[in-house]
């Protein structure tokens, strides 16, 4: 099964395009905050600087926020709608004196070297243009004794039943790109619908 473009635009301009797309992802983007601030925990994590990288709507780095209160987050994201959203959770959890949302582009980001002790990505490397330049932005900014979480759909047969999986990457793509970039040692779980990458940490195999 070929590749076929995003259903969704890569950069919404549109407001009430960017609040259909931010409802429909809430309850996923939540459950992946909750699921890697758990992994975090378990690693040892309770502060430091936290970037989510594509942050859309906020869900994954309010969800971090609120699990670390002494770590401060930062969203990045090029869609002003969608940053916009952000925002207004922001405030009415009321983390905005430790959470922040900037516009920036995650194939060069706005961030000095070693800036973050965490990245996070959530379906964020399949919409870029080029998602080698992604990956090798996490790694800059990513501190040396930092941690990325990263998870992505799956190209997979099952495209034929959900559409916007033939948007993705399959697991063999997804491997090419993190081996042509810069990202230290990953590690790579896949499932049905999904795929995740660990690097930095204890994680040391590919």
């Amino acid at each position: 099964m070929k590749r076929e473009p995003n259903m969704y635009p890569s950069v919404f301009t549109d407001p009430e395009a960017a609040r259909e797309y931010a409802a429909s992802a809430a309850k996923r983007g939540k459950r992946i905050g909750k699921d890697f601030a758990k992994v975090l925990s378990q690693l040892g994590f309770e502060k430091g600087q936290i970037l989510d990288a594509g942050a859309g709507s906020g869900d994954v780095a309010i969800e971090l926020a609120r699990v670390f209160p002494r770590a401060e987050v930062v969203g990045l994201d090029l869609s002003e709608p969608l940053l916009e959203l952000a925002r207004s959770s922001m405030e009415k959890a009321g983390l905005s004196d430790r959470l922040s949302f900037e516009k920036g582009d995650v194939q060069a980001m706005p961030f000095e070297d070693d800036s973050f002790d965490v990245v996070a990505s959530l379906n964020t490397l399949h919409v870029v243009d080029d998602p080698v330049a992604m990956l090798d932005e996490i790694e800059r900014v990513l501190a040396p004794n930092g941690m990325l979480g990263l998870s992505d759909i799956k190209r997979s047969w099952f495209g034929l039943f959900m559409p916007i999986l033939k948007t993705a990457y399959t697991a063999t793509e997804a491997k090419e790109l993190l081996h042509r970039s810069k990202l230290r040692p990953w590690e790579f779980h896949e499932s049905f619908l999904w795929f995740s990458v660990g690097a930095g940490g204890p994680m040391n195999s590919q």
